[in-house]
């Protein structure tokens, strides 16, 4: 046999033998996908196609894995302040937020705050004095308006607006501290997080946090971070089991949890009230703050000194001298009221209270003294 024939001989083998390894690894790949495709059947088409190189996205991912991080994953460090006043209206709770990096929500803090010194409302429509530096912002989806404040590039955004009257602001403060990186309150906490301010014009709630993060809503489909999970809602449990004491008639257990030891609730006509029995650290709680903050909740924070010494009397619980102070005002235009008293025990401050609509804890006010009556704390 001649050389050229032999080379052809050798070149066909060679050919033969790289064609059957091909075919060998194809059949393997072919085996290893049918074993993966759990719901393709016997008689399904198996289709393998060779992806070039430079289609293959391996250069992309390469290129990709030594990017910097993109701008919304560099957003989570960033300090960033959210401010949101909250309006109450019978027709509509309405929303001014600020949100935006710690330094220049600070600078413009004057500014804003004397914004919602401003703001009433004509039924249930808001105006407001808007700064000199302040200008007003394009139209946006879910908006009333947008205000740019002051002239840092990109500006702060105000936005305003509006929902449903009633609003859970639990739930609200919830996703907003999610939005800032910080984890969840519950309702017991609710008022230090949500602090209620009372002027000239109209009464509003405040929400003022700083965390860590865009300070905007991150729906998982957006390619943010996804806000913290929210707590399941409490449910009815027994109260703690160094707390003692007698249900009140026509009274029904409510949920509790690490600090409120005991709950009870009442509906009548659509009207709600509740007694709470909440053990907080006496080092960190003294009286008169206390009364300062349920006076601003039922709308009573303009009483005068001997106004308010003339709601407050001695109370004897279990044996542990404290005071009471009784905010119900049958005349306001709250409809709020509150019966609390404060006694201390040990390390423990103790805050038992008959709260919710005025005309329920008014008529309950024999019932509450019943239950302080039957309370054993030790």
């Amino acid at each position: 046999m001649g050389s050229e024939q032999l080379e052809n001989t050798e070149g066909t083998i060679g050919y033969r033998v790289n064609k059957l390894n091909r075919l060998i690894i194809l059949g393997s790949l072919t085996v290893f996908l049918l074993s993966l495709h759990v719901g393709c059947s016997q008689d399904d088409d198996i289709r393998v196609s060779t992806i070039p190189k430079g289609r293959s996205g391996l250069t992309k991912l390469r290129q990709d894995s030594k990017t910097p991080l993109n701008a919304a994953s560099a957003s989570v460090s960033q300090s960033t302040r959210m401010v949101v006043a909250i309006f109450q209206n019978p027709e509509a709770t309405w929303f001014f937020k600020v949100s935006g990096p710690t330094e220049q929500v600070a600078a413009t803090e004057k500014s804003w705050k004397s914004f919602f010194e401003t703001i009433s409302f004509d039924g249930n429509t808001p105006s407001w004095e808007m700064p000199s530096d302040w200008a007003t912002g394009a139209e946006k989806p879910m908006r009333y308006a947008t205000l740019k404040i002051g002239s840092f590039s990109p500006p702060l955004e105000m936005s305003i607006s509006s929902l449903g009257p009633n609003q859970d602001l639990l739930l609200n403060a919830n996703r907003w501290l999610g939005q800032i990186g910080l984890p969840p309150t519950n309702s017991e906490s609710l008022d230090a997080t949500i602090e209620p301010i009372k002027n000239e014009k109209s009464n509003f709630l405040l929400f003022d946090r700083t965390g860590r993060g865009s300070g905007k809503m991150t729906p998982p489909f957006a390619g943010g971070a996804r806000p913290p999970r929210q707590p399941s809602p409490p449910t009815a449990q027994p109260p703690a089991q160094n707390v003692k004491f007698e249900t009140p008639a026509g009274w029904d257990a409510g949920p509790t949890n690490s600090m409120v030891k005991v709950r009870l609730l009442k509906e009548s006509d659509g009207k709600k009230a509740q007694i709470s029995v909440i053990e907080m650290p006496a080092s960190a709680n003294t009286w008169e703050p206390n009364v300062l903050r349920w006076q601003q909740q039922v709308g009573l924070g303009g009483l005068s000194e001997s106004e308010l010494s003339d709601r407050v009397s001695a109370i004897s619980v279990d044996g542990v001298a404290g005071k009471m102070v009784d905010l119900i005002d049958m005349d306001s235009d709250s409809d709020d009221a509150t019966i609390a008293a404060m006694v201390k025990l040990g390390d423990s401050a103790w805050f038992l209270k008959l709260s919710g609509d005025k005309n329920l804890v008014d008529a309950n006010r024999d019932s509450f003294k019943s239950f302080l009556e039957t309370l054993k704390l030790k």
